[in-house]
């Protein structure tokens, strides 16, 4: 390992670190009124009103904090990267991941939901219906009280819930919050693997390519977070770069493993639409083969996901509702965010047919802009559009919105906030994404002809 990177690197896990001391002290101050939501296995910050808007505070200058750090590091210290970078990135990802656990409190509630899946599996209840009301144990009861009553019924593709029902069986005996723990630790040792698959994929690239990259993926402060809560998005990234690594020296059977991705999460569908549409339009070798791998994997994982999820999708139509918040679909609108998501993905198809890298951003800026609510966590199925698209204003552009996604917790943290604080909020989410446009213009330009000797 390459210690003077390591040291380099080291204001990212001391912000973390900083942030969570900060954070302690800013429980110790909670009001009575939040004690029986402190008394939880795991304290999620949920309708905390100004308590809760000071809790955020601390996680997004943390963030703030970490991600200036990064940028700093990486623009002073690219140009001397060496082969050995990847263990210092991967030992900084690991102790920021560490401090960030250390928090006293998380934003997101979803690993009781992974638990509550888990144990229906191991109780013998199909995990893809709703859970009965006369149903109790444990894991369902505080799932419920996370969710005000009835948690939401699992869309997770059946690898997941079988992973999950693996870490119920093993850790349910010691408790809510010992699985709970497990199931953040599986995704940080999930993502610290992802790191190492995806040096082993960017081993064609320079040695100072390489450590941007693996920076802007393994040092993103707010996939760092994500990780730290549990996010099961973690798993389809150790999958998708597993799939990548494999595809260096088998590229049909890499291509076969990144179409399996839906047996863990449905994002793996985009994943699966733009490996196929980088590898036609930039007409990669072998790419029928390829094409026809990725849709072999695909076709799989239909087989073996849609039939036990179609309770689960009934109940959605029944029962869902769309509410975007914190997105440009709920500051424009749904009609207008999916023009500019059309807009967006034009552009990367066009970019793309033109061999250009940067198409690969702009596919992963139109399907930001289609989604309703720009979670935190879908940074880690974002930040990789960047990576392919290399050093492009609109790759800069799409990372950085995934660190202003943090807001994104704060209509949830405090339970207050109103239409214009939200329609703010949404604004300054969507900023960093004005910054694509220093590419938008030529893109329908013709190239220039090559000047003639």
């Amino acid at each position: 390992m390459n210690a003077r990177r390591f040291a380099a690197l080291w204001p990212m896990p001391a912000a973390f670190a900083a942030g969570g001391a900060l954070a302690w002290g800013w429980r110790t101050r909670a009001p009575h009124a939040l004690a029986p939501g402190l008394a939880q296995p795991l304290v999620v910050v949920t309708a905390w009103g100004s308590y809760g808007a000071v809790a955020f505070a601390i996680l997004a200058g943390t963030i703030v904090t970490a991600a200036l750090a990064l940028v700093l590091v990486v623009r002073r210290s690219a140009q001397t990267a060496g082969e050995d970078d990847a263990a210092a990135v991967a030992l900084v990802a690991a102790l920021c991941v560490g401090a960030a656990i250390a928090w006293p409190f998380a934003f997101s509630s979803d690993p009781y939901a992974y638990a509550a899946y888990g144990a229906m599996v191991r109780d013998g209840i199909d995990p893809y219906a709703p859970l009965g009301a006369h149903v109790h144990g444990p894991f369902y009861d505080a799932a419920r009280r996370q969710w005000g009553g009835a948690y939401p019924v699992c869309v997770y593709g059946p690898l997941f819930v079988a992973l999950a029902a693996a870490v119920v069986t093993a850790l349910g005996a010691h408790g809510v919050a010992t699985t709970l723990l497990g199931f953040r630790l599986l995704a940080a040792l999930a993502f610290l693997g992802s790191i190492g698959f995806l040096n082993l994929a960017l081993a064609g690239l320079s040695s100072p390519r390489r450590f941007v990259a693996l920076c802007a993926y393994g040092l993103n402060p707010v996939i760092l977070w994500a990780v730290a809560e549990g996010h099961n998005d973690a798993l389809l990234l150790l999958a998708a770069t597993g799939a990548a690594a494999l595809a260096r020296v088998r590229p049909a059977l890499g291509a076969f493993v990144l179409g399996l991705g839906p047996l863990l999460k449905a994002p793996a569908l985009a994943f699966a639409l733009g490996a196929a549409l980088d590898t036609w339009l930039r007409r990669r070798p072998e790419r029928a083969r390829i094409v026809v791998a990725l849709g072999a994997g695909l076709g799989l994982a239909a087989l073996l996901t849609i039939p036990p999820m179609r309770p689960a999708l009934a109940s959605l139509g029944a029962h869902g509702r769309y509410a975007p918040e914190i997105s440009v679909q709920g500051l424009l609108g749904p009609a207008a965010a999916f023009a500019l998501a059309g807009l967006a993905a034009t552009i990367g198809v066009v970019r793309l047919w033109r061999c250009e890298a940067a198409g690969a951003a702009w596919l992963g800026i139109g399907l930001l802009l289609a989604l309703p609510n720009g979670y935190p966590w879908y940074a880690l199925w974002l930040v990789p559009w960047c990576l392919v698209a290399g050093d492009t204003a609109a790759s800069r552009a799409l990372w950085a919105a995934t660190i202003s996604a943090v807001l994104r917790y704060l209509p949830d943290a405090t339970g207050t906030l109103g239409p214009e604080a939200a329609r703010l909020a949404s604004a300054v989410a969507a900023l960093p994404l004005a910054f694509a446009a220093a590419d938008f213009r030529p893109t329908f330009l013709p190239k220039k002809a090559p000047a003639r000797s």
